[in-house]
């Protein structure tokens, strides 16, 4: 009787190491995850923070190319300006030379 009650009693204490191994490994599962949350959320602030960067750098780029498109239409101004300058130009000179003749 008194066997069969050891027995037990060390039967009793396995399973009790067995359920604490068993909680420690499923406690020890719990913060891996939360790591993994934390390190997920620090890389989504950091490519948010990126993207932010990225659309002020772009949004500067198409300030300056619409500044410079616009110079570029005041240059293709200027110079449609002095070619008909040229045109009436070699007019007149055609007509001093053809009067000259």
């Amino acid at each position: 009787m008194t066997l069969m009650l050891i027995w037990g009693f060390i039967v009793l204490l396995l399973l009790a190491v067995i359920f604490l191994f068993w909680f420690q490994f499923k406690n020890n599962e719990a913060p891996n995850y939360d790591a993994q949350v934390l390190q997920v959320e620090e890389k989504v602030l950091h490519l948010e923070l990126h993207l932010k960067k990225s659309l002020e750098i772009m949004q500067d780029l198409a300030k300056k190319m619409h500044t410079q498109q616009e110079v570029l239409d005041k240059m293709i101004a200027n110079v449609a300006a002095l070619e008909k300058q040229n045109v009436e130009l070699v007019k007149v000179l055609e007509t001093l030379v053809s009067y000259r003749k």
